[in-house]
């Protein structure tokens, strides 16, 4: 599975070309989102640069959507900080990565992808907005110089607004001048002149090319100038911003990930070591939690920049496994697709997926020979670039669709974005899958089961049951209950068929076996017959498997009235024109059908 075997043997100068050029302009915004983003994941911010190169090598290599753009996102930082915050710092995010790469790629190599189905589109949007606006809010505190320490979202709206005492006025004024300029240029970004200006064509081109490319790397240029600001009242002595940590320079070893961690406990006074499982219990569902929503968030994108095409989604899990696996064992904390840098590395231009190389190659330089440089960026400007990006991840224009599309969906979106503000992230998307399953499983066990009254082409009168799907274990009593409320009073009527139509059924289960069999003997009892038409081959054994004490089958209308009618001829009348017993051989029985009878096993 080497995606690059197809696309090398023809890459190509012009090629080469387009790749270089979305290579270096995705770097350029990477190289200030990474630097903002390991902050929100509680880590040194050169880990958000670490985790920026390797996955972009990686992908080249064995991904196959040559737009797609692996390292640090938003959501993947605020998952990570849920885990750094335990006291692990660095070794449980690059610990995290391992695992996480290591169950992507079994869920590729054992087609497991389906699992990822079950995260419905209600509870992703409820889980993106929620991520969304608590990563966010935890942007506040820095983007206007405030002082408090607080841990969840309900926590830091709290200490917000008690804490503007602590406000800074330089932070705060570089914040909100770098948010507005930050979304007006992105409003404006794709702006062109109209076609009736007096500029020549390759004049108003090159303008809007020279736009472009500067909108596009807006997050850089304001980093830029924010420095140099900052640097500039440095050298007169006025520090007016709260500056970023400094940036250990240079390449981060080749290690494999520790698999232990001694942390201090300053309340004991005593150094606590934790083995693999100790750690592992620690992280508890954060594993298999971030390695599917990377999984999903990475298919996703790639799937919307395939512009139609087919997309190997399993190819995909093993791409993305295997940038995490190789990450961890360059510092990384756990990356995935990235929406906003992916969209500029196709409107860049790039070609092919080496565009990734030239973006890890930037990346490795900027560590090389400017990471020194980048304490002088206020943490003011990398919290605009954060809050900028992530709020257009609010799903808001969601709830209309849903509201008017099926307002059931609304349960499990509203109960993961309400439980994600409450008791955490990963905590929320595991209640909105398991309410969204639940939902799943009450419509699949609550068939709708169509009755009406008809009659047979020799003008016998019987009660048609035609259930739209499938009756397996979680619907078969609910049918069941169905088919009984469907029969008249015995004593008020001579209805004595129920023909139940088995068209739209494909499976069954021994529990479902089981329901009707028990439906048949009852009804044999009250001198009914229950007749089954239109079944599979597959749904008559199921349930002849059961040996019930009576089986119809008929397979068109024509064989349905000669039983009918043969088994009327067969009744003795009871004066009223009802009719009563019936003579009847189970499948398995070594009798013959009296003469003249259908056989009931047809």
């Amino acid at each position: 599975r080497l995606p690059i075997t197809k696309w090398l043997p023809h890459y190509s100068l012009l090629d080469l070309h387009g790749d270089v050029v979305a290579g270096i302009t995705v770097a350029l915004t990477v190289i200030p989102q990474g630097l903002a983003l390991a902050t929100l994941a509680g880590l040194p911010p050169q880990y958000g640069l670490y985790t920026a190169f390797m996955g972009s090598f990686m992908y080249t290599f064995f991904g196959s959507c040559k737009d797609l753009t692996i390292g640090p996102t938003a959501i993947m930082s605020i998952m990570t900080a849920e885990y750094v915050s335990h006291g692990g710092g660095p070794t449980y995010a690059i610990l995290l990565t391992f695992l996480a790469g290591i169950i992507q790629v079994l869920m590729g190599v054992l087609n497991l992808g389906f699992i990822v189905e079950f995260i419905s589109g209600p509870v992703i949007s409820g889980f993106t907005s929620a991520a969304a606006i608590t990563i966010a809010s935890t942007q506040l505190k820095t983007l206007f110089g405030m002082r408090y320490k607080a841990e969840h979202f309900l926590d830091i709206i709290y200490k917000f607004f008690t804490s503007f005492n602590t406000m800074r006025l330089g932070d705060s004024l570089m914040g909100v001048l770098c948010v507005v300029l930050l979304l007006v240029v992105r409003h404006f970004k794709d702006v062109k002149f109209s076609p009736d200006s007096r500029l020549p064509c390759k004049a108003r081109k090159m303008i809007e090319t020279v736009w472009w490319t500067l909108a596009t790397a807006r997050n850089a240029i304001v980093v830029l100038f924010c420095a140099v600001l900052a640097w500039y009242l440095q050298t007169i002595n006025i520090k007016p911003f709260d500056m970023t940590d400094d940036v250990q320079g240079g390449l981060p070893p080749f290690a494999v990930p520790e698999f232990s961690y001694n942390r201090f406990n300053p309340a004991t006074n005593q150094t606590i070591s934790l083995d693999f499982l100790g750690i592992v219990r620690e992280l508890g569902a954060g594993i298999p939690i971030i390695a599917l929503l990377s999984i999903l968030e990475s298919v996703a994108i790639a799937k919307a920049f395939a512009k139609g095409k087919s997309l190997d989604s399993t190819q995909e899990m093993i791409a993305i496994g295997i940038c995490n696996i190789m990450g961890s064992f360059v510092s990384s904390y756990p990356s995935t697709g990235s929406f906003s840098r992916t969209a500029i590395n196709h409107n860049s231009g790039v070609r092919t997926p080496m565009g990734g190389i030239f973006t890890g190659v930037t990346v490795i330089l900027s560590l090389l020979f400017v990471a020194p440089y980048f304490t002088y960026i206020p943490k003011a400007a990398l919290s605009a670039i954060i809050i900028t990006a992530v709020i257009f991840m609010v799903h808001y224009q969601d709830i209309p669709g849903m509201w008017r599309t099926n307002k059931v969906d609304l349960l499990p979106f509203s109960a993961t974005f309400i439980m994600s503000f409450v008791i955490g992230l990963e905590y929320g998307i595991i209640i909105g899958v398991v309410i969204s399953l639940a939902l799943l499983m009450y419509e699949h066990a609550r068939p709708r089961v169509r009755i009406s009254e008809k009659m047979t082409a020799s003008g016998i009168p019987y009660i048609y049951v035609s259930p739209d799907r499938s009756v397996l274990f979680p619907s078969s009593m609910y049918t069941s209950q169905k088919i009984t409320k469907a029969l008249p009073d015995t004593s008020e009527s001579c209805l004595r068929f129920i023909v139940v139509d088995g068209l739209h059924i494909n499976s069954s289960d021994y529990t479902t076996a089981l329901t009707l069999k028990t439906l048949s003997d009852t009804f044999s009892k009250q001198q009914v017959t229950l007749i089954y038409t239109n079944l599979k081959p597959s749904i008559v054994d199921s349930v002849r498997g059961a040996r019930p004490s009576q089986f119809h089958h008929c397979k068109n209308e024509k064989e349905l009235d000669a039983l009918i009618t043969a088994c009327v001829s067969q009744w003795r009348g009871n004066g009223d024109g009802c009719t009563t017993d019936i003579v009847q051989d189970a499948p398995w029985s070594i009798q013959s059908a009296p003469n003249g009878a259908v056989n009931p096993q047809t």
